[in-house]
């Protein structure tokens, strides 16, 4: 090396085929380029690789490296490192990215040392935490090492646990925008499961007569390209294992728009399979597209619907146009000359009417769309998404101008993020701004992919305003992104039928409440009794239902519980697909928590309503008056309903928006 250790004495060289050389030979490089591929600087295009007598054949002694930090960027830790020899010791992690699969048989995965655990809610790292992204670890057997199919929540423990400071030794690569740990091929590793990592599988409710379930389910390439399952033994495997997730994980859904279904045929012949395994009669629909016609990956937009409640009424295709050339096949008319296509999955729109418990048919229109994929030159994708996004919420503008009244869901996989450009776009294109079903969901619950180790959102369900008050459910069902893609291989597992999570969301025509907040604290019981007693005004008080009212089992059959919940990791809860009306409200709080004794009464009505909670212990500075819970109860977009407001909150509601 150049005696300098904040440089690297690593070198990285690409070659098509593995070279014959092995740890510490000396070697020269005939006529090689320097190339840059994806920040990475390497040596490729060599006319040879040739054994060299000019430097000494030597051991390699690796380089002791820490574990990732949270207080730097990956390059402030690593680069010096960059295509080394390295050592760690000691590291015992927990999985945030499940075992990957890669075509050329390199297996990954990504951990995060325990020790930072406590700066996660609920043990997940999302993608928009970018510290932790920092500290996380990733895994490679590229050199041989024997990797385990881990899931989500698993712990792991770095080297041989029987030697006093088990270690390993890897080559520090720097592979797509992250370093990466190249495995020696003789790396033990420890896997420990606990239980309580993940929770059961998903598994959604099915629809009632009361309700419609809309989901957006992304297949992962169920086609028959030559990349794709070609072999028709494994492609009946997979059509099965999706069948599976429809009947069972989605519980027969009623509406379901799907994205990377091969072509036509292959919805069909899911929708065959769901009929003679399930009894599931849906209408299958797919309209070609510009990307239906590829031999190596074809993908389409679909969408299947039940035909015992949905009538699909009209569909079509609606390409967008653009004055930039993305190489889309063109179809026929489909743009102006002088623009080109802008979609290789064009937004398929679908016109229902879905038959229920209420009065008369429920018009609905569905957009299923695909948006342009992550891969590749992002800063030339995501003008390409926004442009996207800004013709999806064209056509909406275009259908409630034909009828304000349209009641319409745009869903799909938009490969964005929650929070990013491309979706502030599509929901801020329309007025009043489309709602983001995800809106109502507890953090803990926002995400649909695992990228990286990183917890995100790409599949998406969004609503016209008309539709907030029906709003019964948002289920995102994970039963995939969290597991191994080796599961996939699977049949007999329900999980890992695709690399994202399916969707579900629940409509009630006659309308639904919602009642979501956050008591600060984990794993605390809440329930709602059904209350028949005195109307409550609006300007009424309440605080938490009385300890002895709520364990009294003699009042179950004047005041049913209907519903109850716990607070997850961070403390939030929700009460999903309430009928409105009035709520008797229970907090089993912990003893060391003083309860109030003003009577617990909720006034919920159709549409998310936000309980605003402080839980205060018994012996905090803050509860001089000995009362630990505190209520306001409001709609999250609208003025207060019923409230209690202890002084010392003034000031953080004030500032509450």
């Amino acid at each position: 090396g150049d005696g300098n250790p904040a440089t690297s004495d690593g070198i990285y060289v690409y070659t098509r085929t593995p070279p014959t050389v092995i740890p510490g030979q000396c070697v020269l490089l005939q006529r090689a380029y320097v190339d840059e591929f994806y920040a990475k600087t390497e040596l490729s295009r060599l006319k040879a690789i040739l054994p060299s007598n000019r430097c000494a054949t030597a051991t390699v002694v690796p380089v002791a490296i820490p574990v990732a930090t949270l207080r730097q960027d990956s390059a402030a830790q690593f680069e010096r490192y960059e295509g080394m020899v390295v050592e760690l010791a000691g590291v015992e992690g927990i999985v945030q990215g499940p075992t990957k699969h890669f075509a050329d048989g390199e297996m990954e995965f990504a951990m995060l040392a325990k020790e930072y655990l406590p700066y996660l809610a609920g043990g997940r790292l999302f993608q928009t935490d970018r510290h932790a992204m920092n500290a996380l670890l990733y895994l490679s057997n590229t050199l041989g090492a024997e990797l385990p199919e881990v899931r989500w929540g698993d712990t792991l423990l770095l080297g041989d646990p029987q030697r006093r400071e088990p270690t390993v030794r890897a080559i520090l690569d720097f592979n797509f925008g992250k370093y990466q740990l190249l495995l020696w091929p003789d790396t033990a590793m420890t896997t420990r499961r606990f239980t309580t990592a993940l929770p059961p599988l998903d598994v959604a409710l099915p629809a009632t007569a009361d309700d419609i379930t809309i989901c957006t389910y992304n297949l992962h390439g169920m086609g028959r390209g030559s990349e794709q399952y070609w072999e028709p033994q494994e492609y009946d495997r997979q059509l099965a294992k999706r069948a599976r997730t429809i009947a069972e994980s989605l519980a027969g859904c009623l509406i379901i728009g799907m994205q990377e279904a091969g072509k036509p045929e292959d919805v069909e012949r899911l929708t065959a399979l769901l009929q003679s395994a399930y009894g599931l009669d849906y209408a299958p629909l797919a309209l070609p597209g510009p990307n239906t016609a590829s031999n190596e990956f074809p993908l389409t937009n679909s969408l299947i619907a039940r035909r015992d409640r949905v009538q699909i009424v009209a569909a079509e295709a609606r390409q967008g146009c653009s004055a930039e050339d993305y190489a889309v096949t063109r179809l026929a008319n489909d743009c102006p000359p002088g623009t080109f296509p802008l979609f290789n999955r064009p937004p398929l729109l679908v016109d229902m009417m879905v038959q229920g418990a209420w009065h008369g048919p429920f018009p609905l229109t569905v957009v299923v769309n695909h948006w342009k994929s992550k891969g590749g030159d992002e800063s030339v994708n995501v003008v390409r998404r926004t442009a996207q996004a800004a013709h999806v919420a064209t056509l909406v503008r275009e259908r409630l101008a034909l009828d304000p009244a349209t009641q319409l869901v745009v869903l799909g996989d938009l490969n964005d993020y929650y929070a990013s450009g491309p979706l502030a776009t599509l929901r801020e294109g329309t007025q009043p701004p489309l709602l983001h079903t995800y809106d109502q969901l507890p953090a803990q619950d926002r995400y649909s992919y695992v990228f990286n180790g990183g917890s995100q959102v790409l599949d998406h369900l969004l609503v016209t305003p008309n539709l907030a008050p029906l709003i019964a459910r948002v289920d995102p069902v994970h039963v995939n992104a969290d597991y191994p893609a080796g599961d996939n291989a699977q049949v007999a597992l329900l999980q890992q039928s695709s690399d994202h999570d399916p969707v579900l969301l629940q409509l009630r025509p006659t309308g639904a409440g919602v009642l979501g907040g956050n008591l600060g604290f984990p794993n605390i019981r809440l329930a709602l009794r059904q209350w028949a007693g005195d109307e409550v005004s609006v300007a009424g008080e309440f605080g938490v239902g009385e300890s002895d009212f709520c364990a009294d089992a003699g009042v179950e059959s004047d005041f049913p519980e209907v519903a109850s919940t716990l607070t997850d990791a961070s403390g939030d809860f929700r009460f999903w697909a309430l009928t409105p009306g009035q709520y008797y409200l229970c907090i089993d709080a912990p003893a060391h928590f003083s309860q109030s004794t003003q009577p617990g009464i909720l006034s919920i009505e159709p549409g998310y309503q936000t309980l605003f909670v402080q839980l205060l212990p018994v012996n905090d500075s803050r509860n001089s008056d000995g009362e630990g819970i505190y209520f306001i109860h409001q709609d999250i977009t609208d003025a207060t309903a019923v409230m209690r407001l202890a002084p010392q909150l003034l000031d953080h509601v004030a500032g509450d928006d």
